[in-house]
C-alpha cells in the first residue's frame, strides 16, 4: 500500500503598523514559520508562508495568531498542492470575520488574451457561500467574469469556449451585483450535459444540476441551433464512447468488480 504525501501551502498575510510587525516577526520566527519565509510586501504588510501544513487546523492557527495580536488585520490563506479548492479567512480585532472554501464545480479556460504568457482566462465555477463574494473580492482581486462581455458569442449575451471534451455556454450575470448568470456544460462526446444557475461575477454558483440534452435545449432556447451542431457533430464519438462503456462494463462483470465500475465513469468534474 502506497502512502502519498499531499502538499498543504499555509499564508498568513498580516497588516498593521511596521513597528508592530517587525516585532510579531522576531516573536513568530521558527514558531509558525522559518524567517526565510517571511516576506514584506510593503512596509505595512508581513507575510508569513507555512510549507506542507502547519501541524494544527488552519482556522484554529490563525484564532490562535487574533487572540495573540487583535492589534492587527490578519488574512489567511491554505491550499492543496496546485491551488485546487482553497480556503480563505480573516481576521480583524482578535475575531473571525469570514471563512470561505472555494470548492470547484467547473473550471475552464477562455483565450481571450494573446498577450498574456498563460492560455488564457480561467472561467471556475464555485459553490456559492455568504462569505464566499467578500473573501473573493480581497484576496483575488483579478477573479472578474465581466470583461467576457466583451466576446462574440454563440447567441446574444452568451460566450462560449471548449477544452475539447467539455464545451462552456455562459450568460453572464445581467449586473456585477446580480447573481443571475446561467451556465450550460455540454459534453456532446458523451451525451451529458449540466446547468449551473445563479453565477455571480465571481464565478460562485447557487445550484448544478445534470440535465438532458432537450431538457437544455428547452429551458435556453437561444442555444437550440448550437448545441444540436454540437449533437450532431460528435455522433460518431458518443457511439464509440458507449461501445467501450458496455465493453468494460462487462470485463468488470466477469471479473468480478462491478463495484468498482464507477472508476471508469467518463464524467469526472459534475455529478
Amino acid at each position: 500500500m502506497f502512502s502519498v504525501a499531499t502538499s498543504v501551502t499555509t499564508v498568513f498575510t498580516l497588516t498593521g503598523p511596521q513597528d508592530r510587525l517587525r516585532q510579531i516577526a522576531e516573536e513568530r520566527a521558527y514558531r509558525t514559520c522559518a524567517a526565510d519565509q517571511m516576506t514584506w510586501e510593503d512596509d505595512t504588510t508581513l507575510v508569513m508562508t507555512l510549507e506542507n501544513g502547519i501541524g494544527t487546523p488552519f482556522l484554529h492557527h490563525g484564532d490562535g495568531l487574533s487572540d495573540e495580536y487583535p492589534d492587527v488585520s490578519i488574512r489567511g490563506m491554505e491550499y492543496f498542492d496546485c491551488f485546487d479548492d482553497p480556503s480563505f479567512a480573516k481576521w480583524q480585532g482578535g475575531q473571525l470575520v469570514y471563512e470561505a472554501e472555494l470548492i470547484t464545480v467547473f473550471s475552464i479556460l477562455f483565450p481571450t488574451d494573446p498577450s498574456r504568457d498563460w492560455a488564457g482566462c480561467s472561467a471556475s465555477f464555485w459553490h456559492r457561500s455568504q462569505p464566499l463574494s467578500a473573501a473573493i473580492a480581497e484576496n483575488c482581486p483579478d477573479l472578474d467574469l465581466m470583461p467576457l462581455r466583451q466576446l462574440a458569442g454563440p447567441a446574444p449575451g452568451w460566450v462560449q469556449t471548449s477544452d475539447g471534451f467539455a464545451t462552456l455556454f455562459l450568460r453572464l450575470p445581467s449586473t456585477h451585483d446580480a447573481q443571475d448568470g446561467l451556465g450550460v456544460i455540454f459534453y456532446p462526446g458523451i451525451g451529458r450535459s449540466t446547468l449551473l444557475t445563479g453565477i455571480d461575477r465571481f464565478g460562485g454558483v447557487a445550484r448544478f444540476r445534470r440535465q438532458a440534452y432537450g431538457q437544455i435545449g428547452a429551458q435556453c432556447p437561444e442555444l437550440r441551433a448550437v448545441l444540436r451542431d454540437c449533437w450532431k457533430a460528435e455522433e460518431k464519438k458518443r457511439r464509440k464512447a458507449r461501445q467501450e462503456r458496455r465493453v468494460l462494463k462487462r470485463k468488470a462483470s466477469k471479473e468480478g468488480k462491478a463495484s468498482l465500475f464507477h472508476l471508469f465513469d467518463t464524467d469526472p468534474w459534475v455529478v
